[in-house]
């Protein structure tokens, strides 16, 4: 039994510290996600080991990396439980403002559930409704719903990064780019939202770690919209399915850089893959806003066949500014490690990670 738990913990401890190395790599970057699990696993081996184990120096030894490996994963996901505070403030009851329901929807191209997910979407009800991986049938699959819009940007591809942006409120400023990676868009536009209130959207869907392949270009583009954003007048809101989980150094960094809150500090984590296994779960698809916007709600909808759930937050539009508690001011390194990776993301030449995945 004493080398089957050594054995577990000497793992733990690897995919533990492996994240920590500055290589953009998916076999290292690929360790930050599992952290919920990790933590999980290292206390059930540590109430193990305290039970089963005696005085000697392995056991000792064994125990006290374990409740490390704890240690290191419940510093990252503890901001998102109640236990932290909170960045986005409540709305509240006498809050004056423009209401505003969001749903970043990942609908997986090989789904064949159109039907449900415009169901699903519809029952929501969202004001702006962002679809990625969509292609030509699914694009046919939500035209229906699609035509209740008045403002749509329509991206589809059949690389499994199609997009689409659909919008009850005006959209001016447009912008489709593919910002680092050929093949892989993203959506800028400004929304006039009810009383002429304006705020910078941005929808990104940057590629997924591998870990066979370097993660610069997922980094990358987010590193690129945190620099963009940073520059901004008006208030912002980043969403989409940003392939990296919200305690990651990616993460942060573009939460520093860019200055925009998180709604799920000091909520909860929001798990939104992998829809289909219960116990293996990480919270991929965000939304990131400036202090303009307070908090009415989020939830998370159906998957439709997805393996994301499709998430929707509602949100009111103020016309000032107020948080709990905000990210740290970016200092010279920040800038200058995201403008680093911003370089190296732009030297690849490789195609998009994932492309032939669903054909």
């Amino acid at each position: 039994m004493f080398l089957i738990l050594a054995a577990l913990t000497l793992f733990l401890v690897i995919v533990t510290l492996l994240p920590f190395l500055p290589f953009s790599h998916g076999i290292v970057r690929v360790g930050d996600f599992p952290r919920q699990q990790f933590f999980w696993l290292a206390l059930v081996l540590l109430v193990l080991s305290v039970a089963l184990g005696d005085d000697a120096t392995g056991w000792r030894v064994m125990q006290m990396a374990l409740a490390g490996v704890i240690v290191i994963h419940a510093r990252h996901i503890l901001r998102y439980t109640p236990l932290w505070r909170k960045q986005t403030v409540d709305v509240g009851p006498a809050e004056n403002g423009v209401p505003l329901r969001l749903v970043s929807a990942n609908v997986k191209m090989g789904n064949d559930r159109y039907d449900e997910m415009r169901a699903e979407i519809a029952r929501a009800d969202p004001d702006i409704v962002v679809f990625m991986e969509v292609d030509a049938k699914w694009r046919n699959g939500l035209s229906a719903l699609l035509d209740s819009y008045d403002h749509v940007i329509d991206q589809t591809r059949d690389n499994s990064y199609g997009m689409i942006v659909a919008s009850k409120f005006p959209l001016g400023d447009l912008q489709v780019e593919e910002l680092l990676t050929d093949g892989v868009p993203s959506a800028i536009a400004s929304v006039t939202v009810a009383d002429g209130k304006v705020f910078r959207l941005y929808c990104i869907h940057p590629e997924p770690p591998v870990i066979h392949r370097g993660t610069e270009g997922r980094d990358g583009e987010t590193a690129l919209v945190a620099l963009k954003v940073k520059e901004e007048a008006l208030p912002v809101i980043v969403t989409g399915d940003l392939n990296d989980v919200a305690w990651s150094m990616t993460t942060e960094r573009f939460r520093t850089v860019s200055g925009l809150l998180d709604p799920r500090i000091g909520r909860r984590i929001f798990s939104t893959f992998d829809a289909r296994l219960p116990f293996l779960r990480w919270p991929l698809d965000h939304l990131f806003h400036s202090p303009e916007f307070r908090l009415v709600r989020m939830e998370r909808l159906k998957p439709c066949g997805s393996d994301h759930f499709p998430v929707l937050f509602e949100l009111m539009f103020c016309d000032d500014e107020k948080a709990h508690s905000e990210p740290d001011e970016p200092n010279g390194d920040d800038i200058r490690q995201a403008r680093e990776v911003v370089s190296d993301a732009r030297a690849r030449t490789e195609d998009a990670i994932g492309t032939d995945w669903e054909k």
